[in-house]
């Protein structure tokens, strides 16, 4: 996947660098289709394993070719000498603008759509922190189909580098960069739950008898929120405790159903048991969101 989140941006970056259209109609449509795949792998890729940073410089790579080609395509005609607007050898592409432009809009209503967010203390300190799985639509986050984590989110962190882990899939879980950071309540409440003892596995081994592992429950008044997947030994809290919000109750680990280490939280309404979408410092976070 994230061999695919590079060479997608830079095929197309190959391919606008290499243009030469009879037409600025035909330069249009193509810069357009280039645009709108680019931006869909820029918000859909685990920028967290591909590098946060190399994101960044494919965006600005793709910004400069695209004008380095505008400025070659400034002195076409608007239409090719036949008159005729798009060309045969262009409906690929017009397909693809409209099919993919689809996806785009789909995938940004999982990105911006709000649900009634609810405000909360995000959960992590101490370092930089990445949604790795956050949004409303299941290509953005794979608990979407889940009626209590609709709305949950997988939190990784990365290095200076900007990537999750040293390697790509080590499987000693202290070199990803997020285990052992310190997770805290995200409101004052109550402790409803607090399991520990569970061990922190060797990725990708996932626990799937204990799906969230040594974990906490915190009553926020009306919402319940869970924290999972910590590390063994690390929980700090014990049912009935109250607790204020940013207080420390564990560490980030690798316990439970949990492919690599990541924080996995959600809120869920106490009555119903229907998942409630989390906000922090008024912003709701997504797919690649990055938490400083």
């Amino acid at each position: 996947m994230s061999f695919v989140s590079l060479a997608v941006p830079l095929a197309f970056c190959w391919r606008l660098w290499r243009l030469d259209e009879p037409s600025r109609l035909g330069w249009l449509l193509v810069l357009l289709e280039s645009a709108v795949l680019v931006t869909l792998v820029v918000i859909v890729a685990r920028w967290d394993i591909a590098g946060m940073w190399s994101r960044i410089a494919l965006v600005g790579l793709f910004a400069t070719v695209a004008a380095v080609s505008a400025w070659r395509h400034l002195r076409k005609p608007w239409l090719p000498a036949d008159g005729s607007p798009i060309s045969s050898r262009h409906i690929p592409a017009l397909a693809s603008v409209v099919v993919f432009g689809a996806a785009l809009a789909y995938v940004m209503i999982g990105v911006v759509g709000q649900h009634d967010p609810r405000d909360f203390t995000f959960p992590l300190e101490g370092g930089h922190f990445v949604v790795a799985h956050g949004g409303a639509t299941g290509v953005l986050n794979h608990h979407s189909d889940h009626a209590a984590q609709r709305h949950a989110l997988d939190i990784t962190a990365v290095n200076a580098l900007g990537f999750r882990a040293s390697g790509l899939l080590p499987d000693d879980p202290a070199r990803y960069v997020v285990f052992g950071k310190t997770v805290v309540s995200p409101c004052d409440g109550t402790i409803l739950a607090a399991v520990d003892g569970l061990p922190d596995l060797a990725p990708p081994v996932a626990d799937r008898d204990n799906a969230a592992g040594n974990h906490v429950v915190v009553s926020c008044g009306d919402l319940n929120v869970e924290l999972a997947h910590l590390r063994k030994g690390s929980v700090a809290v014990a049912a009935g405790d109250r607790v204020v919000a940013g207080a420390p109750i564990g560490q980030v680990g690798n316990s439970g159903n949990s492919t690599e280490p990541h924080l996995h939280v959600h809120a869920v309404d106490a009555g119903s048991g229907t998942g409630v979408q989390m906000s922090f410092d008024d912003t709701i976070p997504a797919r690649n969101t990055l938490v400083w």
